[in-house]
């Protein structure tokens, strides 16, 4: 076990399973046709009623009441695994066996695409199902993301996700999350894990960071997005962003723009160029996104740092 994983458990959060929950969840999962589903969804509600009890002592309100909520026949498209937290969005709970040290995030189909999910809680049921351990969370807003496998090492601590609802209690929804509710998100941290998706064809990698690039069609035209990304020793995720044409100059007007806090940073071909070059300093879990412009015609990419 590496330290950043021995550091995660030590801040884990041991909580015992009642009967009471076993019960509940058996006659949840009793409602699936076969015996896979029926065992996956009940470790999937066990893990859910453990953090909607964790939850709870700490104050946060949830909401597990909702009839529909344990009617599987509104409900087969879903792995049963979302808590929801009033005001805040989904919190999705993934069931992990002792001893794993990895995962693969679910899919999108996994939550209701009108909600928004807040990220990723990861749950070790003991094999007597007596027990679990809260053991860390990723933050997340609808990543359109298919078997991408994460570290548990990679995770944030329960500390973490204490400090993270109750920082979105108290911050309204901003237009940028909003807008990523129903966004693809490409995560930069899985880059550095050797995680790429299939659109972006890695092109650097050492044991600091890692680039990649993808094509981008705006206008008629054919341009190359790069993105480098590497973790400073403070933890801050550091990106460059490139933008070069296919095979030629970039064409004057040209624009790539970010979000700069509250505003907007822009970079405009006024001149001839080979690329444009936009370097980032980014929190980890952070979103943004890169806008490529061309007249009228416009195309954004977005990220989690």
């Amino acid at each position: 076990m590496n330290d950043k994983l021995t550091a995660l458990r030590e801040l884990a959060i041991p909580f015992p399973i009642p009967a009471s929950f076993r019960r509940q969840a058996k006659a949840y999962a009793s409602q699936y046709f076969t015996p896979a589903a029926q065992e996956r969804v009940y470790l999937n509600t066990l893990a859910v009623l453990v953090a909607d009890a964790y939850l709870r002592l700490l104050g946060f309100e949830t909401n597990l009441t909702k009839q529909e909520r344990w009617n599987a026949a509104h409900r087969l498209w879903s792995e049963a695994n979302e808590l929801e937290l009033s005001g805040l969005g989904n919190l999705e709970c993934c069931v992990i066996a002792t001893g794993q040290e990895s995962i693969i995030i679910p899919s999108e189909s996994l939550s209701d695409a009108k909600d928004i999910r807040i990220g990723y809680l990861f749950v070790e049921i003991a094999s007597s199902q007596q027990a679990a351990t809260l053991i860390g969370f990723l933050p997340a807003v609808h990543p359109e993301i298919t078997d991408a496998e994460v570290a548990l090492a990679d995770l944030q601590s329960m500390d973490d996700l204490a400090d993270y609802l109750a920082q979105a209690q108290t911050t309204p929804i901003n237009d940028l999350t909003q807008e990523f509710a129903e966004r693809k998100i490409t995560y930069l941290r899985n880059w550095l894990n050797n995680i790429y998706t299939a659109e972006w064809e890695p092109s650097m990698r050492d044991l600091r960071g890692a680039t990649c690039k993808k094509k981008l069609d705006l206008a008629g035209q054919v341009f190359e997005l790069q993105l480098s990304v590497s973790q400073s020793d403070d933890e801050l995720m550091l990106v460059r962003v490139i933008v070069q044409g296919e095979n030629t100059y970039l064409p004057r007007g040209m624009q790539v723009s970010v979000p700069d806090e509250s505003d907007i940073y822009t970079e405009t071909v006024n001149e001839v160029a080979d690329l444009i070059s936009i370097p980032l300093e980014l929190l980890p879990g952070e979103e943004f996104w890169v806008e490529l412009r061309l007249g009228e015609a416009s195309i954004r990419e977005y990220f989690i740092a």
